[in-house]
């Protein structure tokens, strides 16, 4: 997904060609580090624009907004429970793939 870039370092700070944005030229950008490396993306999304989109996506009935309520989270001990239940089960690839053997 990322794109390698040669760039300079200068006294005025780190230069990037214009040509390796590409589109990204014409928007906001921001630099985050990411695990020591340097990541150049587009700022995102505002409070406000993700709200637009909302409203856009629930007018064209695009977005589905569930009836039901969202279910409290799990009590610690029933997450340690779990967890201990799964760890001792088969990979979960493996589980899908005898499902599937069937169906081939």
């Amino acid at each position: 997904m990322g794109t390698t870039v040669a760039i300079q370092m200068t006294r005025e700070g780190l230069l990037i060609p214009h040509d390796a944005l590409s589109d990204l030229a014409t928007e906001k950008l921001e630099a985050v580090r990411v695990k020591g490396e340097i990541v150049i993306r587009p700022k995102r999304a505002s409070t406000e624009e993700r709200n637009q989109v909302r409203c856009v996506l629930q007018a064209a009935g695009l977005l589905y907004e569930p009836a039901w309520e969202t279910p409290s989270p799990a009590p610690a001990e029933e997450r340690v429970r779990l967890a201990e239940k799964l760890a001792r089960s088969d990979p979960l690839s493996e589980s899908i793939i005898a499902d599937r053997d069937d169906r081939v």
